[in-house]
């Protein structure tokens, strides 16, 4: 059995992780680019991509159990 489908939403969930954490680090050196909305938007997105990728693997855990 493949988890390629699996493997893939987990990858494009880090891949968005890092490109928020890469955001937030370019408005922490550019204090004049500083956007509370944006980086409210970071903190929300970057959460639900860590819940994403921790309910997946959950998911798959208790798939193999059963």
């Amino acid at each position: 059995m493949s988890n390629e489908p699996l493997d893939t939403s987990i990858k494009g969930a880090f891949s968005e992780i890092y490109k928020d954490l890469d955001k937030l680090v370019f408005i922490a050196n550019n204090a004049n680019v500083f956007n509370q909305n944006e980086i409210s938007r970071i903190e929300k997105s970057i959460k639900q991509n860590v819940k994403a990728i921790e309910y997946i693997l959950i998911s798959q855990k208790t798939s193999r159990r059963e």
